[in-house]
């Protein structure tokens, strides 16, 4: 039986869908993310489900083909961040992505073959935008409510986006704002950001260089050096606020901050420049 695709459903469908997606995959990764590059990202995947108008083609074709789309959609929603935080997220997308398919495969079973169209890897629903509407809302009230009984919402100030500037290199990944952290290096009392060593590994200048420094640390389990360098300029993204900051060292972590990439030191969030 043929199947008519109306094509502005099709794309109204699939951006609800992945926008809900990458949103649920930056609750659940704690990440700092811009609503509006969520929508782009959206969007990007929006133009790709007219992949369903095409012949359909070999399922490795078609698997090579969705990975890449997905690769795409989430650099577009959170930035390169690395390749381990890219492999990161665009896992997080897909294990978020197979528990929504548990429900197309539902709706596939009750309503299919009248409103639901799987074609090269892509869904298409033959719906009403009222009912749309409905589900999408309903799909934010879940994710809504799966956030708070996990716990993985954190507060947004307490999170931001920030950017590292060094020798025409820049860097850029999500931080938290650590009220604990008061580190400061000790001969200019400049405040200290700390990143996790492979996320900033590329801009990490060698031992002799003028800006390396050593700032001592001093935690619960003990105390230690970490290696640092002073920045061309660090970007802070917090809320509606874009802070810009020179006099700043760069500290390297050697082991992992956990589902976020740096440690802020919350003065820098008082500097303007």
């Amino acid at each position: 039986m043929k199947q008519t695709v109306y094509i502005d459903v099709l794309m109204a469908v699939n951006f609800f869908l992945n926008y809900f997606l990458l949103l649920a995959c930056a609750k659940f990764l704690s990440l700092t993310f811009k609503r509006s590059r969520l929508a782009i990202a959206s969007a990007v995947g929006a133009v790709f489900s007219l992949c369903v108008l095409l012949p359909e083609y070999p399922a490795a074709l078609s698997l090579t083909i969705k990975f890449l789309m997905s690769v795409i959609i989430v650099l577009c929603a959170f930035g390169f961040g690395g390749i381990k935080r890219t492999i990161r997220n665009t896992l997080a997308f897909y294990v978020i992505s197979f528990a929504f398919a548990g429900a197309m495969i539902a709706v596939w079973y009750f309503l299919a073959p009248q409103v639901l169209i799987i074609r090269n890897s892509i869904v298409y629903f033959n719906i009403s935008p009222i009912l749309l509407i409905v589900l999408a809302a309903g799909c934010y009230v879940v994710l809504t409510l799966i956030g708070r009984i996990t716990g993985r919402r954190a507060p947004k100030e307490l999170f931001c986006r920030i950017t590292v500037q060094y020798h025409g290199i820049s860097c850029g990944c999500n931080a938290r704002v650590d009220t604990g952290n008061s580190l400061r290096e000790p001969f200019s009392n400049y405040p200290v950001v700390v990143i996790e060593q492979s996320t900033i590994q590329r801009l990490i200048p060698p031992e002799g260089d003028l800006n390396f420094r050593l700032v001592p640390f001093e935690v619960v389990g003990g105390s230690g050096v970490l290696k640092a360098f002073r920045p061309d300029r660090l970007t802070i993204h917090y809320n509606d606020r874009i802070i810009q900051v020179s006099n700043v060292y760069i500290a390297v972590s050697p082991t992992r901050l956990g589902s976020y990439e740096a440690l802020l030191n919350p003065d820098l969030l008082q500097t303007s420049g």
